[in-house]
């Protein structure tokens, strides 16, 4: 029965862990997600997978939504912040996100949905800068529904094999840590050598970062800015 108790209360604490995870909470969207999809798949669930992934769609919008607010209402005092500038945002990045979301406008949204750590940012300062709510709230749901949907039922699907293997998993645990730990330094380390400043550009975006960029540069014609009159 899709309103019993026990999934009430899951759907809740979903919903609210998606928006804590907007506001800073110090863990992945992705892992409430998938989460729902595994916990769908499971044959004694109380859940159901349409009222579950339409609240995850919902939770993730509203989070970026939020943050949209609080950028449009405090982004300028956020944004002059001495702990601000100097630990998240400094003056040079800030000024480098500012020229995208001129010349991208809500396209930016793309590039902040796939590329780690710059959403939060990238959100506020859409606020800040009064982009069209409306464009904004369509974008980032165009945005957001295929990634959610994607990782939602992929855990649905090998949901028994996810269950499975985290069985098998405890026995091997320690090990999984520090392998899992050491690649995701691996990782990190290798990307921000490569990218020390994410600044929202499209072409910063594996695989479809290049057509975007390709498709907002081309302007049509007649609409070029006049040039400038030589002295």
């Amino acid at each position: 029965m899709p309103w019993d108790p026990d999934a009430l209360w899951i759907y809740a604490v979903t919903l609210a862990t998606l928006l804590a995870a907007a506001l800073g909470l110090p863990i992945p969207e992705e892992i409430p997600i998938v989460t729902a999809g595994a916990v769908c798949g499971h044959p004694d669930t109380p859940v159901r997978w349409w009222i579950y992934l339409p609240v995850l769609i919902v939770g993730v919008v509203m989070g970026d939504g939020i943050l949209y607010f609080i950028g449009y209402r405090w982004g300028n005092q956020l944004l002059q912040n001495s702990w601000v500038r100097r630990r998240l945002l400094p003056p040079d990045r800030q000024e480098r996100i500012e020229r995208r979301i001129q010349k991208y406008g809500i396209w930016i949204l793309l590039g902040a949905r796939l590329t780690p750590g710059l959403r939060s940012p990238i959100f506020l300062m859409a606020g800040s800068h009064r982009l069209p709510f409306i464009k904004f709230l369509i974008a980032d749901g165009i945005y957001a529904i295929p990634g959610v949907s994607l990782l939602f039922w992929l855990a649905y699907l090998f949901s028994d094999q996810f269950i499975r293997l985290i069985e098998e998993a405890e026995k091997w645990r320690p090990i999984i840590v520090l392998i899992v730990l050491s690649a995701v330094a691996i990782y990190l380390l290798r990307f921000f050598w490569k990218h020390p400043v994410a600044e929202g550009d499209p072409k910063d975006v594996p695989i479809i970062g290049r057509q975007v960029a390709s498709h907002v540069g081309k302007q049509p014609p007649g609409n070029n800015p006049p040039e400038e009159p030589r002295t």
